[in-house]
């Protein structure tokens, strides 16, 4: 119910590489499954950002399993294995905290990135998608003060970069529960 119910934004200390290990407790096994090889490289030194870990969770969940789908077409597409691929780096970069998520799948088109963060927008078949996932996560993300990019090239691969602000005061995160 959370998910397609606009609330009120909560901000409060979080660590987005928390987020990140979050979504692949959920994830994880069905990557594997995929025969997706997944990198991490979280930066231990990352600062906390203002945010939610919920729905920032949520954010890195649509990437990620569209990121599955766009390997597992790809491998459809070429009727044979190809190398599957996600990588997930973490980083402070300047003034901000950086995630860049990249994967070898399909690639978009131009046209396709365009349109990817306008609401019901979807390449997938009927009944596969809603056209919903990137344009939540844009509007998340932008509640958070953040920015989010898209690079790709059909037949290669996309790289999102999400871009926030560091929590200026210090204030301990949020407790992680185990």
């Amino acid at each position: 119910r959370q998910f397609g119910r606009k609330t009120d934004i909560r901000k409060v200390n979080v660590q987005l590489n928390d987020c990140i290990r979050g979504t692949f407790t959920v994830l994880g096994r069905q990557l594997e499954v995929h025969g997706i090889e997944v990198e991490l490289k979280l930066d231990a030194e990352l600062p906390p950002i203002k945010g939610d870990r919920n729905r920032l969770e949520q954010v890195f969940l649509n990437l990620i399993m569209n990121a599955r789908d766009a390997m597992d077409e790809k491998q459809e597409l070429k009727g044979q294995d190809v190398e599957k691929v996600l990588k997930i780096f973490s980083k402070r970069e300047k003034d901000e905290v950086v995630v860049i998520i990249s994967d070898t799948g399909s690639g978009m088109s131009e046209e396709v990135k365009e349109k990817i963060f306008e609401p019901f927008y979807t390449t997938k078949p009927v009944g596969k998608g809603t056209g919903l996932g990137l344009s939540i996560s844009f509007g998340i993300v932008r509640d958070y003060d953040g920015t989010i990019e898209v690079e790709s090239v059909e037949g290669r691969g996309t790289t999102f970069t999400i871009r926030f602000p560091p929590a200026e005061e210090e204030e301990s995160p949020e407790p992680v529960e185990a």
